[in-house]
């Protein structure tokens, strides 16, 4: 990467303020959940929605408390890249992973479209699945949210509760802390729910459970 360019130095830039707020960062949740609102800028998530806007969502076999739809990495390239070649992004994830692995840009996993609709009764506690090692983060962006429902999580014992605004990220390491989605009354919530992989220093690439495959098979695309 040229250590002049503009993109260098936005990394540079934004890799410096995570890093000096890693510690603050981490008091949601110890070194399981981190989240951060207002994460991209007007500009970057108004471009985000604007490549949603026609998309139409299916049910899901997974859950009829959503619609949902797997984004295809090549007819939705576009999507992809403003996540995952976000600058801001990666400093961001490279302040909090584990310092013996490097970010995989390329996921195995596709990215989700979700809307949870008036009536929705969300999703139960859970931890979410592993699917690799090592563990993959999980990351959900809230798109738009006019219901009363919230992103609920267990720290030291106690429930704690958030209702996401707008380009809200929330990251959850997999196997790590209980959380749920409490029910839908009224509005809705639309969502991006996608992962980043992590490659152990010194290896060529992550070990993909078979878990990763089911899942991939009951994705509505």
């Amino acid at each position: 990467m040229n250590l002049y360019s503009n993109d260098y130095q936005k990394y540079i830039k934004y890799k410096t303020k995570y890093i000096k707020l890693k510690n603050s960062i981490q008091q949601n949740g110890g070194n399981s959940l981190w989240i951060e609102e207002n994460f991209f800028s007007e500009k970057e998530f108004n471009n985000i929605l604007e490549d949603l806007r026609y998309v139409e969502l299916k049910k899901d076999s997974r859950s009829n408390n959503r619609e949902t739809l797997c984004l295809s990495p090549t007819k939705y390239k576009n999507i992809y890249e403003k996540i995952y070649n976000n600058s801001k992004f990666n400093a961001f994830i490279d302040s909090i992973k584990d310092k013996n692995c490097i970010i995989k840009l390329k996921p195995s996993y596709p990215i989700e479209y979700r809307k949870y609709f008036t009536g929705s009764k969300g999703m139960s506690w859970h931890k979410d699945l592993s699917m690799f090692e090592p563990n993959c983060f999980e990351i959900v962006l809230t798109l738009t949210n006019n219901s009363n429902s919230n992103f609920q999580w267990i720290e030291n014992n106690k429930i704690k509760s958030l209702s996401p605004n707008p380009n809200t990220l929330v990251v959850v390491r997999p196997e790590s802390i209980m959380h749920r989605v409490t029910p839908v009354n009224t509005g809705e919530r639309t969502i991006l729910k996608f992962i980043v992989e992590f490659v152990k220093k010194g290896m060529n690439d992550n070990l993909k459970k078979s878990e990763l495959f089911n899942e991939i098979n009951k994705c509505p695309f």
